[in-house]
């Protein structure tokens, strides 16, 4: 599989600690998704997720300033508190796809109404065979074009 600017994963979060932010302090680390639950929690622990502050309490909240993204249309619908299970399983799942899967992914996350959450796009990775792509395909004259010669669904 090869995404945008061929990179190896489908994207990556610059995953920051909310505690430092908030005393204006940028303490954050890129991570690449898929991941595994051992890696981030050395991001954690890089970024002083648990360690605690001058008052004693301990840094807990964390959130993603920022994303690369490499699979087009996705960077949208990523938020700044997503879930990072969800986050890693769709990774994961793109992961997991075909070139053609790739394609048709894309596509249906263009037309798709059920993209507003990781958890939708989750179900779309699962549900890619209700959707047909054709690549040849690029406007109207062509679908028309297709429909005549190749589906015979109307005579001429």
């Amino acid at each position: 599989m090869a995404y945008s600017y061929d990179h190896d994963c489908p994207f990556e979060a610059f995953i920051t600690n909310l505690g430092k932010y908030n005393e204006g302090e940028l303490v954050g680390e890129w991570v690449k998704f898929p991941t595994s639950a051992e890696e981030l929690q050395k991001v954690f622990d890089r970024i002083g997720i648990g360690s605690k502050d001058k008052f004693g309490n301990p840094y807990e909240e964390w959130f993603i300033s920022d994303y690369d993204c490499y699979v087009e249309g996705l960077y949208s619908k990523l938020g700044e508190y997503s879930n990072l299970n969800e986050l890693n399983y769709l990774a994961a799942k793109l992961e997991e796809l075909n070139d053609y899967g790739y394609e048709r992914f894309q596509a249906a996350m263009q037309i798709s109404d059920y993209t507003g959450s990781i958890q939708e796009l989750i179900n779309l990775t699962d549900n890619l065979d209700k959707y047909d792509l054709y690549s040849d395909i690029n406007d109207h004259d062509d679908l028309g074009r297709y429909y005549i010669e190749e589906l015979d669904a109307m005579s001429v």
